[in-house]
């Protein structure tokens, strides 16, 4: 299935939402079906559960090929990600608002951590704490880290800026991003500087390259993960635990998704969309926890941490029973890939697209885990929130440099 997505999408074409969204998917909703009896034994995963998974991933693969073929009759080819070049640089305003964006981003930081009673990070029981301490945050914290990854992708697009500079700037983002006590933030910052850095300097992204990436940003999730876990009392070294993790990581998708298919109908009633409605309720007032949570409240599962990763699959098939193995995997390819064609039907692309594009990637690469409603809330509007904050700065910019010229 790789193959095929190379050959038609090209694997390396990460701006594309379905190569990223189908790459997350092998890793976190698929390749662990290879080795779960073998490490996992006691944890059994039904083989009717199997095969929906297997089927869902060609699916995507489906779904995403009727959207190119589509395109293709309509005579709009596919663009792969070594022939995209930007049309200009981007203007001083464009670049001065992107570092007034940046600002902001730091200030909602500091702002985040006086409402959290300071830097998560430094947390005594961080798997915990994090979950704690951010329930009563409001939007900041989503805030700041739309804002901070953002801002510092537009720093990266300026030819002026020293590298000292891009690397103090990198620190400070990586450390408020981290500090958020998540590892996604710090994974999309990484992955958004690489590909922004090898579009401006026009060098051919290869396979290898993005292996090399791949691989480190693994090491680097699996050993956060660990670090977050409490090894007081525990025999167990903090390097086996990082070993662990690479391997848990992927298949507790698969545990998730065993339960909930053993849960729902027999022990509740399909949901039928209301999953939705509880993650909106994220823009009233108060303490309001995200699905993932309300479900592990609803199956009374205790652990240590946050909520459940349902897989995008799951939350559909808890939700609507089984046909969402077959119709959710092609909308998400058809989806993806429609998107992506839109933004780029030529080769020449402006910076405010492929930094949209490149953000709702990686940002819609994690609703293999969560499901695209919540990522979409999550991501995606503070996004939008984000560019639209950056051009009404970049226009007050604008206004002020006519005024002092006619004047």
């Amino acid at each position: 299935m790789l193959t095929l997505v190379h050959i038609f999408f090209d694997l390396k074409n990460l701006l594309n939402p379905f190569v990223f969204f189908y790459i997350y998917q092998t890793i976190f909703c698929f390749i662990a079906l290879s080795y779960c009896d073998l490490l996992y034994p006691n944890i059994e995963i039904s083989s009717d559960l199997k095969l929906f998974i297997v089927v869902s991933y060609v699916l995507t693969f489906v779904g995403a090929f009727i959207s190119r073929s589509i395109f293709s009759r309509m005579g709009i080819k596919y663009v792969r990600i070594n022939q995209i070049s930007l049309n200009n640089a981007p203007s001083n305003t464009f670049q001065i608002a992107g570092l007034i964006v940046f600002i902001l981003g730091v200030l909602t930081f500091i702002i985040f951590t006086f409402k959290t009673d300071g830097i998560i990070l430094f947390a005594e029981d961080l798997e915990n704490e994090r979950i704690t301490r951010k329930s009563g945050a409001g939007l900041s914290n989503l805030i700041f880290v739309a804002f901070l990854l953002y801002g510092y992708s537009i720093v990266l697009l300026n030819t002026k800026k020293s590298l000292i500079i891009k690397t103090l700037l990198f620190l400070i983002t990586a450390f408020a991003l981290i500090s958020y006590g998540s590892r996604a933030p710090l994974l999309k910052l990484i992955v958004a500087s690489y590909i922004i850095f090898l579009i401006k300097s026009s060098k051919k992204i290869t396979l290898t390259k993005l292996f090399k990436i791949g691989i480190l940003l693994f090491i680097i999730l699996a050993t956060v993960e660990a670090f977050r876990s409490n090894l007081s009392g525990s025999d167990v070294s903090f390097f086996k635990l990082s070993l662990l993790r690479l391997s848990w990581r992927p298949f507790v998708n698969i545990q998730n998704l065993q339960r909930i298919y053993d849960f729902f109908p027999n022990q509740h009633d399909f949901l039928y969309g209301y999953s939705y409605l509880v993650d909106m309720k994220l823009f009233l007032p108060g303490s309001n926890p995200n699905f993932g949570t309300y479900l592990k409240n609803l199956m009374d599962w205790e652990f240590e941490g946050g909520s459940i990763t349902t897989t995008f699959i799951g939350l559909s098939y808890l939700n609507f029973g089984k046909i969402a193995f077959f119709f959710t995997p092609l909308f998400y390819g058809f989806l993806f890939n429609s998107i992506y064609q839109i933004f780029f039907p030529k080769k020449r692309a402006y910076s405010l697209s492929v930094l949209f594009i490149l953000f709702f990637s990686i940002g819609v690469s994690g609703s293999v885990s969560t499901g695209l409603f919540g990522t979409l809330i999550n991501n995606i509007l503070f996004l939008l929130l984000t560019i639209i904050v950056h051009l009404f700065i970049r226009q007050l910019l604008q206004k002020k440099q006519l005024t002092f010229k006619i004047e």
